[in-house]
């Protein structure tokens, strides 16, 4: 009996270090990949951006318009049937991702690559391709 309670005491204890070591790997990854994004050139957000947001089902025509300076950004938004989410936004810049605000709520944390601007926000998923 001590060998079979020892051995099955190894075995838990093995389980529980290897998913605690996948775990942190797991995290360290996410962690890495943010850094190497916000690590990345300035990107540009300056322009017009037209797309939607919201789940298929409930998606909405999105219009943004930037100007930036430096890492910080400002322009106007505008969801249509959302008056909430739409009007006057600031955000900055941090390599590959920027973060935008409305006067009384976060709207989005969004990716930036090249001409497509993706990410999540207050209305769901937001997927937006810079007008030429």
């Amino acid at each position: 009996m001590p060998g079979t309670m020892r051995s099955a005491t190894i075995k838990v204890t093995t389980v529980v270090g290897l998913a605690l070591f996948c775990l942190a790997a797991i995290g360290c990854g996410a962690m890495e990949q943010e850094r190497a994004e916000k690590g990345a050139p300035t990107a540009n957000a300056a322009g017009t951006w037209t797309g939607w947001a919201g789940e298929p089902s409930v998606s909405r025509p999105v219009t943004l318009t930037l100007e930036q300076s430096g890492t910080n950004v400002k322009g106007d938004l505008s969801v249509a049937g959302r008056p909430d989410l739409s009007g006057p936004v600031t955000g900055t810049v941090q390599g590959e991702l920027v973060y935008l605000s409305l006067a009384t709520r976060t709207f989005a944390q969004m990716r930036i690559q090249q001409d497509t601007m993706s990410g999540e926000g207050s209305a769901g998923p937001v997927n937006l391709r810079r007008s030429k």
